[in-house]
């Protein structure tokens, strides 16, 4: 099978690696180089277990999450790069009596064991993080919680699929789905047809330009967010600490990243003070002493978000052959494994291998203005 990837970043990369994995002729179109948007711009947790206990999501990210000492080693082996893959634990501070009793309603859960899921009290938070602030009154510790050099990670993934076969084309920008007779015949990038037998658009926040491109609208738009990285030598921290406002993950490079603001300010490409000035203040009120180190830079990417905050993933309706696998808006990173195996064997044997109903492409689609 000739299959067009349109976009190269995690998910579009992750999945053309998979497919050329399973004999597929495969051609990848970036606009820039892999990882340039959002991939590349993201802090590279991976923390599954979310608000929503038993939900089609958290089976899908526990599913992704499972992968990711497998995939690191195939890649590694592969590629010979190391994506950083650490598993320190992460920190969930605890600030008032309801954040202990569900704290508590983790640790008595199904998942506690698997992750490694702990309830610390004020001399234990002390004890294992002393720079937090007083005020913390204790923690939610899930010892299982990975993070991985995200860049890295998307350049793995783009170098294993080139050596698996796929043609990337990097720097040429699809403007055009084709689709003729209720089918798609593939893609038009930099003026030039391209030819598949079928086409999955990958392309994050832009994906929706792509669907207009033939008279679709797919409800996918960018949500912005913001980081900051302190110098972190020598380091405060040795866990990641994640609040409901702010997140603190301490790099093997010495940096400290603080994210991520959440802004749907469409496709403006600024770092704003206010942004920053958000991140820094949640942050020192957790860990006071970092009001004293430098920041080193700061960046921001555009997050795919649909208005349920989940996955669109699958087939077209009513265009044969064309697929879309977008909107994992803060989990694109954690997903990619997942997505790449799940959009692989859905599209070279008809079945999806996982519950993907709540995902479908169709609840968020206006087939009103669309021409096919």
């Amino acid at each position: 099978m000739k299959i067009t990837v349109v976009g190269g970043g995690i998910i579009g990369c992750a999945t053309a690696y998979e497919l050329a994995k399973a004999g597929c002729a495969v051609t990848l179109f970036e606009r820039a180089t892999p990882g340039a948007e959002a991939s590349g711009a993201a802090a590279g947790l991976l923390v599954p277990l979310g608000a929503a206990t038993g939900s089609a999501f958290e089976r899908l990210a526990l599913a992704s999450w499972r992968l990711y000492p497998e995939v690191v080693d195939e890649l590694r082996e592969r590629t010979g790069i190391d994506v950083d893959y650490v598993t320190r634990g992460t920190i969930y501070p605890l600030l008032d009596a309801e954040d202990v009793r569900q704290a508590e309603a983790r640790v008595a859960g199904h998942l506690s064991s698997e992750f490694g899921i702990e309830a610390w009290d004020t001399a234990e938070v002390r004890a294992h993080e002393p720079a937090l602030a007083t005020h913390v009154r204790g923690a939610m510790f899930v010892g299982a919680d990975h993070w991985v050099n995200n860049q890295r990670l998307v350049v793995a993934y783009a170098q294993a699929a080139v050596a698996a076969g796929v043609v990337l084309r990097s720097g040429t920008s699809v403007s055009r789905i084709i689709v003729e007779d209720g089918r798609t015949h593939g893609v038009v990038a930099d003026g030039d047809r391209w030819e598949a037998d079928a086409v999955l658009l990958a392309a994050g926040a832009w994906t929706a330009a792509l669907a207009a491109s033939f008279g679709a609208r797919l409800r996918v738009e960018p949500a912005r967010g913001q980081m900051v990285a302190l110098l972190h030598v020598p380091p405060l921290l040795n866990h990641v600490v994640h609040s409901d406002d702010v997140y603190l993950v301490p790099r093997p490079s010495g940096e400290l990243l603080i994210g991520a603001t959440v802004e749907r300010v469409g496709f403006q490409r600024s770092v704003t003070a206010e942004g920053i000035a958000s991140l820094l203040a949640a942050a020192i009120g957790l860990v006071p002493s970092l009001g004293a180190l430098p920041i080193a830079r700061t960046w921001y990417g555009f997050r795919p978000w649909a208005p349920d905050s989940l996955p669109i993933l699958g087939p077209w309706p009513d265009v044969e052959g064309l697929w879309v696998a977008t909107a994992h808006f803060r989990n694109g990173i954690l997903l990619a494994p997942i997505t790449a195996r799940l959009m692989t064997d859905w599209m070279t044997t008809g079945r999806p291998g996982l519950e993907v109903d709540e995902f479908a492409p169709e609840r968020f689609l206006t087939r009103g203005h669309t021409t096919f």
